[in-house]
């Protein structure tokens, strides 16, 4: 005779227990990225070599993936690449484009996955700037017929810079932006 099958309970079956989906204040939003969009033209003018930082990039991960909704994070993404779009001498929607997907890629994934921890935070920053970086050397060589440098260590290099960076940035983000 067989033993009976022991029975798990359904919620044995349901997602993991999860943070909520921040309902974020606009305004603190709002001074997130005009800070980072700010400082992405400011300071390479006194410090040339912070040219290669991508401190909007970092405010559009940091809000999508905060809200949890890939919509609200590509039009975060949208509005802040379009901004960075009209602050340098390159062709008006570039930004926009690699904004708005990395928004939409964030929110999307932060809807699945547990965001709260440091480390999953910054490991996520690193391979959305590796992304946003093919996505450029895509629409840079295809669309625009310009020339690519695409240099793989250095973009693996500033993607672990970025994700060093977004450590203390995001901290400092979830001070300033208290649940509305």
């Amino acid at each position: 005779m067989r033993p009976a099958a022991r029975r798990l309970p359904p919620s044995a079956f349901g997602p993991m227990r999860r943070t909520k989906a921040v309902r974020l204040n606009p305004l603190p939003a709002a001074a997130i990225c005009l800070a980072a969009l700010l400082i992405q033209t400011a300071l390479p003018l006194y410090l040339p070599q912070a040219s290669v930082l991508d401190f909007p990039l970092l405010a559009v991960i940091y809000l999508a993936l905060s809200r949890r909704a890939p919509l609200v994070g590509m039009a975060i993404g949208v509005v802040v690449g379009l901004a960075q779009d009209g602050l340098t001498s390159g062709p008006i929607g570039l930004f926009g484009i690699l904004k708005t997907s990395a928004g939409y890629a964030a929110g999307a994934i932060a809807s699945y996955i547990e965001i709260k921890f440091p480390g999953a935070r910054s490991v996520l920053t690193a391979l959305f700037f590796l992304v946003h970086q093919v996505i450029f050397w895509f629409l840079a060589g295809t669309l625009l017929g310009g020339a690519v440098n695409a240099d793989l260590p250095r973009t693996l290099i500033l993607a672990v810079v970025h994700a060093g960076l977004a450590l203390p940035l995001y901290r400092m983000f979830d001070r300033m932006t208290p649940v509305a």
